[in-house]
């Protein structure tokens, strides 16, 4: 029996287990049947808490998508992972430092909410890859983001009542081909609102990793930004290296995996 912890930040849900003394392994198969929300579960991602691999670090924090495939890294999940440390005793400290397969991330508590601290996202700027992604998208204005993990982020003028899987399945053999996630986002105010397909799971209500590259590149001007998806907000505040991201993360309930 695998005991697991089901938890969501701002609706982007997870179920989240204990690794550090079992070597446990879940099939591609497996992880797809847990995560079907009529028959399993139900989840966006799993997570592994295991020991860490390097010595600078507290954690390693092991990320598969809903079909079975891994993910190098989740924002709103390790903000999850986080909580579950702390909740589950793991770790007598406020302050984290989690390792995934792309980068560190510095976790924080911070009352209902996980500050998670983050190296500052880059756009890629790849000449080949900038010009493939625009013979598809024509005059659309779009960044392409390296957040730990890849999106392909396109700025909309309405995103509310937009066909993203649509776009989705048209952009899909370039986006996959490079592993991209795509985004759709709209600036107002200050504020700006988002909305996710992310490989191996399809549209979730918040994505972390895309709300970061989204606020990596609208935040030149500005030194907080508020990101809005369906699920919540995230509030992020750019450092000159370093990008902060504050949110919140719920545990759900418990169970046992036979």
């Amino acid at each position: 029996m695998i005991k697991f912890k089901k938890m969501h930040g701002n609706g982007n849900d997870f179920i989240v287990i204990n690794a550090l003394t079992e070597n446990i392994k879940f099939t591609k198969n497996k992880i797809a049947k847990l995560a079907c929300r009529k028959k399993g579960i139900g989840f966006d991602q799993l997570i592994l808490v295991c020991p860490p691999t390097k010595i600078d670090t507290d954690f390693l924090i092991k990320f598969y998508n809903s079909d079975g495939s891994s993910a190098k890294m989740c924002l709103n999940g390790i903000r999850c992972a986080a909580l579950f440390i702390w909740q589950e005793e793991l770790s007598p400290h406020k302050t984290i430092n989690l390792q995934t397969a792309s980068r560190n991330i510095e976790c924080t508590k911070k009352n209902s909410n996980v500050e998670a601290l983050i190296k500052k996202p880059f756009e890629i700027s790849e000449k080949a890859l900038i010009k493939e992604f625009s013979k598809k998208l024509s005059d659309q204005k779009f960044s392409l983001v390296d957040c730990g993990n890849k999106h392909l982020c396109i700025k909309q003028s309405s995103i509310k009542s937009f066909d993203l899987e649509a776009l989705y399945e048209r952009l899909q053999p370039a986006i996959s081909k490079h592993n991209f996630n795509l985004s759709i986002y709209k600036k107002i105010k200050g504020q700006v609102h988002i909305r996710t397909f992310e490989n191996g799971a399809g549209e979730t209500l918040s994505c972390g990793s895309a709300s970061a590259s989204v606020a990596s590149i609208t935040l030149q001007k500005d030194k907080k930004i508020k990101i809005s998806s369906k699920g919540g907000n995230l509030q992020f505040v750019g450092f000159e290296d370093k990008l902060k991201m504050t949110g919140p993360a719920a545990n759900v309930f418990s169970g046992t995996i036979d």
